[in-house]
């Protein structure tokens, strides 16, 4: 669908991706101007929409490419995953930030599309982002060692509940900053720091034995 676009130079397709991904991760899908972009971009506004089509094709396109960025950048640094679950929930999660402040506008352009979407590409977003997670979540599972479980616990329960606190704690800093990617890499160390204390918790509980 996009082979054109795909044929261009690297020079001018990155100009365009790198305009759109500024334009929507600043204001959103609805508030974003292709105006803006193509000015931006140095082209006119028919090559866009011969490009894409559409104004949603084009948010769409920058979606599945920022997502298989992050992904794909993400499996590089994760071979060597600690076998424990919590060891390995904290060094993803320390891995997922690096990647993020590597990347703020791209960040920020996820943030946007996933929590910020229109009805008209809920669906669509929501569909390739359980997708993903999907995919991540089996490669998360890999030769974990459950061995350290109590006996007494439902493994299949215990995991499903750390999982959702850790993905909850996650949820909280994406919306806590969503709109300041500066001020979410100047908090970086404490926000790891709690993650950390989140974590622990999670591992050793509340209650003394």
């Amino acid at each position: 669908m996009y082979e054109i676009f795909e044929n261009l130079s690297d020079e001018k397709r990155n100009k365009i991706i790198e305009a759109s991904l500024e334009e929507f991760s600043k204001k959103g899908y609805e508030r974003a101007s292709t105006n803006v972009i193509v000015k931006n971009a140095g082209i006119s506004k028919g090559l866009l929409f011969h490009y894409f089509k559409s104004k949603k094709n084009l948010f769409i396109y920058l979606f599945d490419r920022i997502v298989k960025e992050f992904v794909d950048a993400f499996y590089e640094f994760i071979d060597d995953s600690p076998s424990d679950i919590f060891e390995r929930l904290m060094n993803w999660t320390i891995i997922k930030f690096k990647l993020y402040f590597k990347k703020p506008v791209e960040y920020r352009f996820l943030t946007v599309s996933i929590y910020d979407s229109p009805e008209e590409l809920k669906e669509d977003i929501l569909k390739r982002y359980e997708r993903i997670s999907s995919e991540v979540m089996k490669r998360f599972m890999e030769n974990l060692d459950l061995s350290s479980f109590r006996k007494d616990i439902d493994i299949d329960r215990a995991l499903s509940f750390i999982m959702t606190s850790i993905e909850a704690i996650g949820n909280k800093y994406l919306e806590m900053y969503k709109h300041d990617i500066d001020k979410l890499v100047a908090d970086k160390d404490r926000i790891i720091d709690d993650l950390k204390d989140c974590i622990d918790i999670l591992k050793h509980g509340i209650y003394e034995k």
